[in-house]
């Protein structure tokens, strides 16, 4: 499936010109063409792209797969590049990307994308509108576009930097397995963001130093600008990654001690029924000659033997603070207050504060700065 749309002079816009009419859009002076494919594309768009525009084979094959990497290479009278863009519905935790091609010539602009592209529908309204910017240049057209995957990605940071901050919240306040799978798929996303980024950046770059002879001065300063955003973007993904390391950090710190405090209880608990079941184990035993068996006060003497040890026992855990509350004792007759242990956090643009579950050690958790832009 093709569409061409031209502009001739500075009125007149062809919208959705027919194949026939191509050659000679192509050949009249002044006359700038755009033909977008989207697939489904069979043999009358690659017949396009070989028999009309005379575009190398191999640049044909790149342009109708699927190709991972970006990428621009420069041919005798044209551009062939590989960008990508986020597919409508991508979220924080999954993003999929829209590869877009793009040759571009002195007097022509041809674009490919295998799903539904944001940036091209935005950019074809804006000429069908006003003509521009294809009335001025098919290279302001692939700024253009390249402009709109930009923005695109913007929306998308601002989503994941939200989901990041919700994802803190939930992990201070309640955590779950269920939180840190998301938090995982959030940083692997980051991750796969920031891989083809880093060469989209390269290939912004190679525009924007004026290094092919189809761009201008001019326009290389537009590309340098699409670089810069594009930086600025990478830079806040960095932060999203470090910010979540910390909360994965966090998570496993808040995990921990609330193990600890479970082994903790379950500990004095077995501490204080030990010497308990010990009494109950010698009066159990059958013999005969056990003198304390045969007394009146046998059974209630057992009884208040068990509670006073059960209760010299909570007052030894108790002294030594091993209850969570009260005292510690560094030497024998000088207790020192020791605050109760808890979990401290300001806001996720400052510093998590994890208090030791048994009183006896802090972590400290750096939650980096989530500039905004």
């Amino acid at each position: 499936m093709f569409r061409i749309i031209a502009t001739r002079g500075s009125d007149d816009i062809v919208a959705d010109a027919s194949l026939e009419r191509l050659p000679a859009l192509l050949a009249e002076p002044g006359a700038f063409v755009w033909v977008d494919f989207a697939e489904p594309c069979g043999e009358t768009e690659i017949g396009i792209a070989r028999d009309v525009f005379k575009f190398h084979q191999l640049a044909i094959e790149d342009c109708f797969e699927e190709r991972p990497h970006p990428k621009v290479d420069e041919y005798d009278t044209y551009l062939y590049l590989i960008t990508h863009g986020l597919l409508v519905g991508s979220t924080a935790e999954s993003a999929e990307i829209v590869e877009l091609d793009a040759f571009v010539g002195r007097n022509f602009i041809v674009t490919h994308h295998s799903a539904v592209s944001r940036s091209v529908a935005a950019v074809q309204e804006s000429v069908l509108k006003s003509g521009l910017p294809l009335r001025r240049s098919p290279v302001e057209v692939l700024h253009a576009l390249l402009d709109r995957q930009v923005e695109g990605l913007e929306g998308h940071v601002d989503s994941i930097e939200e989901r990041i901050a919700q994802l803190e919240d939930a992990v201070f306040a309640r955590p779950s397995n269920h939180h840190i799978v998301s938090l995982l798929a959030v940083k692997r996303n980051l991750l796969q963001l920031r891989r083809w980024m880093a060469k989209q950046r390269e290939v912004m770059l190679r525009l924007g130093r004026h290094e092919f002879g189809l761009i201008s001065q001019t326009d290389a300063m537009l590309f340098r600008d699409v670089h810069d955003h594009l930086s600025r973007i990478s830079d806040h993904l960095d932060s999203s990654r470090e910010m979540l390391t910390s909360i994965q950090e966090a998570y496993l710190s808040v995990t921990s001690n609330r193990l600890n405090e479970i082994m903790k209880f379950l500990t004095l608990f077995s501490a204080i029924i030990l010497p308990l079941t010990v009494i109950t184990g010698i009066y159990g035993m059958n013999f005969e000659h056990m003198p304390e068996l045969r007394e009146k006060w046998g059974y209630p003497g057992v009884l208040i033997l068990m509670a006073a040890v059960s209760g010299g026992v909570l007052w030894f855990f108790k002294r030594r603070g091993w209850l969570g509350q009260g005292a510690t004792v560094d030497a024998p007759g000088e207790p020192t207050s020791e605050p109760l242990a808890h979990v401290e956090r300001p806001s996720h643009r400052g510093m998590a504060v994890l208090s030791g579950a048994t009183g006896d050690a802090a972590v400290d958790v750096a939650a980096p700065t989530n500039s905004k832009r």
